[in-house]
């Protein structure tokens, strides 16, 4: 080595340094995993798992819960990628999940809408006791017959006995005016059944929503403001009177995916006026009348909260101890009612019976007093068979044109085809479309016109009739 070539020791040493900068020692494979380690508490297999590992159920169902309770934004921000976490589910069936969960955690927290009674700490021993005290409060503040306290006081006893009915009739509480204790009974009741939600409107939506959240005993005042300009809210209330047809059928969600609503459960309804003839055919008539100056009644509000408590204590005590024995009752059931009749009251028969055989001799006098007044209410294509068999004996023919028999219809002014159409007479379509219903049609044929000359003409033949006036008028 020349002297030019000579190196000093730390020179040396930074060379080394650089050369090993340059040169990297570099591992082998097998040296490699001998040699490194994480180190970290969990391996990285649980942390970033492999592509073709599967989420169980369990820990799927955790993330989905864990989700719905995020924020909008917050759940915008982690959708994608937990989907993809989720064995590469679709981002659309996590949202559906997703909100299934969300609208079951905003059901619990709504339950405040029903309140659940504490059974009485006690056996309820004298539960006739209880009735009449109930009977007693009603007539304390409602002007209304005997029939309507008891009605309504059996009424109150059912909502605690719903598992036990296979049919629950709506209570039907009416007026011809106002000022007739409507709204005070519907109050009462309420404060007195099971799981109550009153409310002065609702939609159909909100009403098959609300029975199958909360399967409550709904209170629906002033339906007369609103039930006949709506058919689906009809077409729910009927469907929650039995057992047997339980279920509506609605489009939900984005997808208008449709789903079954169990729609059975007690309800009351009051309003002036009349309502839709399926609805009264499924009901107990609790017809008000306005006090007469002579008379007292308490005002609701004064009624102590206490007492109230206290019944719905003892009765939801006693329904749990007594369930199987009023669903096992048979009572014996009026013959002078119709068949539907005897369904609405048969569930109230039942709990009279328990109740003794004063109750249950009350109970049968009130249905027989009620249905009464209801049956003797036709209906208006029951009416119109009438009057068309008023109109054939008053021509004293077995033959009328449809024209005469519109005719004789529209001349008395005690019968309502006159002004039938919003102060118009019926038309002729509007008699066939009615009458079809029987099976009766018109047809062409000669007839006497009011002068005894014989006309041709589409009409009808009074033997046609028959079957129909032995049926509905007899």
């Amino acid at each position: 080595m020349s002297k030019n070539d000579h190196i000093s020791l730390p020179e040396l040493a930074d060379k080394q340094s650089a050369d090993s900068i340059k040169k990297p020692v570099i591992l082998q494979d097998d040296q490699l995993s001998e040699n490194t380690s994480d180190d970290i508490d969990k391996p990285s297999s649980v942390i970033l798992p492999h592509a073709d590992l599967k989420i169980s159920s369990d820990l799927a169902q955790a993330t989905i819960d864990r989700l719905a309770t995020l924020s909008e934004l917050e759940y915008e921000l982690e959708r994608t990628e937990t989907a993809k976490s989720l064995n590469n589910m679709s981002v659309r069936s996590l949202d559906k999940l997703v909100k299934k969960v969300r609208n079951k955690i905003e059901s619990e927290t709504s339950e405040s809408l029903i309140i659940d009674t504490e059974p009485y700490s006690e056996p309820v021993l004298d539960i006739t006791s209880v009735a009449d005290q109930i009977c007693q409060i009603l007539d304390d503040h409602i002007a209304c017959k005997d029939a309507v306290k008891f009605a309504a006081t059996l009424w109150i006893l059912m909502t605690w006995l719903i598992p036990a009915s296979h049919i629950l009739p709506i209570a039907w509480i009416n007026a011809p005016e106002k000022r007739c204790g409507k709204s005070t009974l519907l109050t009462l009741m309420s404060r007195l059944s099971k799981r109550s939600l009153p409310t002065s409107n609702i939609t159909g939506p909100a009403l098959f929503r609300s029975i199958e959240s909360y399967k409550p005993t709904l209170f629906i005042d002033e339906v007369d403001t609103f039930i006949n300009e709506s058919e689906g809210l009809q077409g729910i209330l009927n469907a929650g009177h039995s057992r047997d047809n339980p279920y509506i059928i609605r489009c939900v969600g984005d997808d208008n995916e449709p789903l079954a609503f169990n729609v059975f459960g007690a309800k009351a309804i009051s309003g002036i006026g009349k309502i839709p003839g399926t609805l009264i055919d499924r009901s107990i008539p609790m017809t008000l009348r306005r006090k007469m100056k002579s008379e007292t009644k308490k005002r609701v509000r004064d009624l102590p909260v206490d007492i109230t408590n206290t019944i719905q204590s003892k009765l939801a005590r006693w329904s749990d101890d007594n369930l199987m024995v009023i669903k096992a009752a048979k009572p014996v059931l009026p013959l002078y009612i119709n068949d539907r009749a005897q369904d609405n009251w048969e569930i109230l028969l039942k709990i009279a019976m328990i109740l003794g055989d004063d109750w249950l001799e009350k109970a049968h006098n009130a249905c027989i007093e009620i249905s009464g007044i209801e049956s003797d209410e036709p209906s208006l294509s029951e009416q119109l068979l009438a009057d068309i068999q008023t109109v054939f004996n008053l021509h004293e023919t077995d033959r009328l044109l449809s024209k005469h028999l519109l005719a004789g219809l529209c001349k008395d002014p005690e019968m309502i085809w006159s002004t039938l159409n919003h102060g118009k007479p019926i038309t002729l379509h509007q008699i066939a479309k009615r009458l079809s219903e029987f099976s009766i049609s018109s047809k062409c044929m000669r007839a006497l016109d009011s002068y005894g000359k014989e006309v041709r003409g589409r009409g009808y033949d009074i033997n046609d009739f028959q079957d129909a006036f032995s049926r509905y008028l007899s």
